[in-house]
């Protein structure tokens, strides 16, 4: 991986950590091929990885051995072309509901403390690039578990999913020892609309609660409060006062937890606003301070 002559001793110690990588890989697709086969079999494309003349390739040592990774673990991958069950997808993030999927609430299988909505405008962070960007359009997605990204249905104890028999879309064609023919975000994604339009009365409330706190309008509220340095907190602190209101209004209406709130109403101003780099702190009476992250990190 280094642009230099030929060296054994420097080459011999390359194959031995290429060894290491592709056993630790095979380990985790859960495939027996030998490690060095593996190797050898895509040998001249690891080479091609190698880092260019200095000043000419601008991938740091870590982006190097990232790309190096990702092209043993397609190779993996190819060695056992069909779902074991292993659990890494499930493990990994929960999938986002499509339009064939709206049959899984049809069907009980699904219910609203399963799911929570994604808004458009809202700032999420993408598993694929590792950066926090802003959603281009709603969706529904699979809860994941509070401390890690194992969808709510997977079971760690048995590795098993619980749904497999009626398992979403997206986990139907998730080849994953085979990325490049997923089709995983091809299809439209399910939204609030298609599962509750035609119940008029939850479906208005939902309307006006979107015009009054949707991202797009905090995103305003957040640049104004950055803009007067602070003078209009009023501004954010009623869209999360309204917020809460809706959310506990309609809890109480429908007889739901508080939590399905999220697949109605996406997930909750007080928590998407830390992407602000703000924390929300609730005061006796139903009030809320604001206090920089920054600021509560040094506290605690």
């Amino acid at each position: 991986m280094m642009d230099k002559p030929y060296n054994k001793a420097e080459a011999d110690f390359f194959i031995t950590v290429l060894k290491e990588e592709a056993r630790e890989i095979l380990w985790k697709v859960g495939s027996d091929a030998d490690p060095r086969q593996l190797i050898d079999g895509i040998l001249d494309e690891l080479v091609s990885l190698a880092p260019g003349p200095e000043g000419e390739d601008d991938r740091n040592e870590e982006q190097v051995w990232t790309q190096v990774r990702e092209r043993l673990l397609k190779a993996a991958y190819a060695t056992r072309p069909y779902c074991i069950r292993c659990g890494t997808c499930c493990t990994e993030g929960s999938p986002t509901l499509v339009g064939e999927d709206m049959v899984l609430f049809a069907r009980d299988i699904v219910k609203p403390e399963h799911v929570f909505t994604i808004r458009q405008g809202e700032i999420v962070y993408d598993n694929r690039t590792q950066q926090a960007t802003t959603a281009a359009h709603e969706s529904i997605k699979i809860r994941e578990g509070l401390e890690r990204k194992t969808c709510v249905f997977y079971e760690e104890g048995g590795k098993k999913c619980t749904i497999y028999e009626y398992r979403p879309q997206q986990c139907r064609r998730q080849e994953c020892w085979n990325p490049e023919t997923s089709t995983a975000g091809s299809e439209r994604p399910l939204t609030r609309q298609d599962l509750f339009q035609s119940v008029e009365d939850l479906w208005s409330v939902m309307q006006r609660h979107e015009d009054k706190c949707s991202h797009a309008e905090l995103s305003r509220c957040m640049a104004r409060l950055g803009a007067t340095h602070g003078r209009t907190v009023e501004e954010v602190l009623e869209l999360l006062r309204y917020d809460r209101h809706v959310r506990e209004f309609m809890a109480d209406r429908l007889g739901l937890p508080f939590q399905t709130m999220e697949l109605f109403f996406g997930r909750p101003l007080s928590e998407t606003i830390e992407a602000y780099g703000l924390r929300v702190e609730e005061q006796p009476g139903g009030g809320f301070l604001l206090i920089p992250v920054e600021e509560d990190k040094e506290v605690r």
